[in-house]
């Protein structure tokens, strides 16, 4: 198969949906040979905050020399993203031989009346297939969705991580915190070390009884000391702060790359998770591999801040700025409303917003809706998105000024006028609705030279 042929093939398992359990994914493995067991891995999974986890834990690796595989989801322009080795993409070439083998396993796997594979299963396998033939030292693994039935939870991971959860994918997962909180869990494994984010009360006591019933230890980023290095105790954006960790870790001056108070809780489980894995073989992680490892981190489309652009993509004094973020459910929502009540507040402000049918974006448009003068719902080119003349109807019910575009070009034209010279257009709702202001000409301008820290 060609490139495009590879990528048509994946795409065209995507009418599958969303189907939890591992018989597919480990009949397709055992197929390739089981490359999932020929390195070692790190398993991150949770609601929101995993792939800032993932990031953050790979540039630390790669500041101590160790060129992690990483495999996150979803992608925003192109499919490359999702797998890349010490920082580099797969190339087309490799999707393209690799994707050849996957397709050849899955038909191996039909003409034995094995069941057909997702779109995630088969590119699971294929990044797994790639970290194996690379010989990676270790890969970072994103969760795709839950936990105990997701397709990365095949490996017997060094350690792991679950970030906060939230409600989210309910009609997968149940209708509960509880039982969400136990499929998450599910990726907890005997004497693999664990390190969990603060959580709710619910949630907490689940992944406790889980890591109990399967003797997993687990360390908590709630019992680690955060001092912020703003004035009155306050974070800068981005944030800069000072931990003492629950074994004796001491780092000071932490300067993360990616903005938000929420970043912190991300950052300092990649670090609990960094120390396990020094005490795991991993010796060259050291502080300093830490500090420069969370100040140059780069995880596009979260809270990513853009410098004015106008149409055409020309930048220009007092134009007004775009905020980028993936934000796509209440909890997600709740965060960037934070940040922007911490810091972008007095700006004449304007979302341009679109989200998965399955998605609560009535709730989410409510978190938000205060923060802004206007509202712009638009659509987006995938069967899942929901109608913006269903969302229009959302919106206006939360704010007296709420209109619709059809496309997500135009949505950005109104959200421009709408915020005016020196105000601020925020994307929101959806990672898929990021992926397509990104891939449009101009529309994302250029980095804010304060926008990121580090290279």
């Amino acid at each position: 198969m060609t490139y495009r042929e590879a990528l048509a093939f994946l795409a065209s398992l995507e009418s599958l949906g969303i189907r939890p359990g591992l018989d597919r994914i480990e009949a397709l493995l055992g197929r390739l040979g089981n490359p999932h067991q020929a390195f070692p891995s790190v398993l991150i999974g949770g609601t929101n905050g995993k792939g800032s986890v993932a990031a953050y834990l790979a540039s630390i690796l790669r500041e101590a020399g160790v060129a992690a595989g990483v495999y996150t989801s979803p992608h925003l322009i192109r499919f490359e993203e999702r797998i890349a080795i010490g920082g580099t993409a797969i190339s087309e070439d490799e999707v393209a031989a690799l994707g050849t083998e996957v397709r050849e396993a899955i038909e191996a796997g039909l003409s034995a009346r094995e069941d057909l594979p997702t779109y995630f299963e088969a590119t699971t396998a294929l990044a797994f297939l790639h970290f194996s033939r690379r010989r990676v030292p270790v890969a970072v693994l994103e969760v795709g969705m839950g936990g105990r039935f997701d397709a990365t939870n095949v490996v017997t991971p060094l350690a792991c991580a679950i970030t906060p959860v939230a409600m989210d994918h309910t009609q997968w997962l149940g209708g509960t915190l509880r039982e969400i909180a136990l499929q998450k869990a599910g990726i907890l494994k005997p004497d693999v070390p664990g390190v969990v984010a603060p959580q709710h009360p619910a949630v907490l006591e689940a992944i406790m009884a889980e890591a109990e019933r399967v003797g997993a230890p687990l360390a908590m980023a709630s019992e680690t000391e955060v001092r912020p290095a703003g004035p009155d105790g306050r974070l800068p954006d981005p944030p800069v702060f000072s931990l003492t960790t629950p074994s004796g870790g001491r780092y000071d001056a932490l300067v993360l790359s990616l903005r938000g108070a929420h970043q912190v809780t991300n950052a300092t489980t990649a670090i609990l998770l960094a120390e396990r894995m020094a005490a795991r073989g991993f010796r060259s992680i050291d502080r300093g591999a830490v500090s420069r490892g969370l100040a140059r981190a780069v995880w596009p489309g979260r809270l990513e801040l853009i410098a004015g652009c106008r149409e055409g993509g020309l930048a220009g004094p007092g134009a007004p700025d775009m905020l980028l973020d993936g934000a796509h459910n209440p909890a997600g929502c709740e965060s960037l409303a934070a940040y922007l009540r911490d810091h972008q507040a007095g700006r004449r402000t304007a979302l341009v917003f679109a989200a998965m049918r399955d998605k609560p974006a009535g709730a989410m448009l409510s978190i938000l809706a205060q923060h802004f003068q206007e509202l712009i719902v638009t659509s987006l080119p995938v069967a899942r998105g929901e109608s913006p003349d269903a969302l229009l109807g959302l919106a206006a019910s939360c704010h007296p000024r709420a209109r619709m575009a059809p496309e997500v070009g135009a949505a950005l034209g109104l959200a421009r006028e709408a915020a005016g010279d020196g105000g601020l257009v925020v994307v929101a709702g959806s990672l898929y609705l990021v992926g397509e202001v990104k891939k449009l000409p101009g529309a994302a301008g250029v980095p804010r030279e304060d926008a990121r820290v580090g290279p």
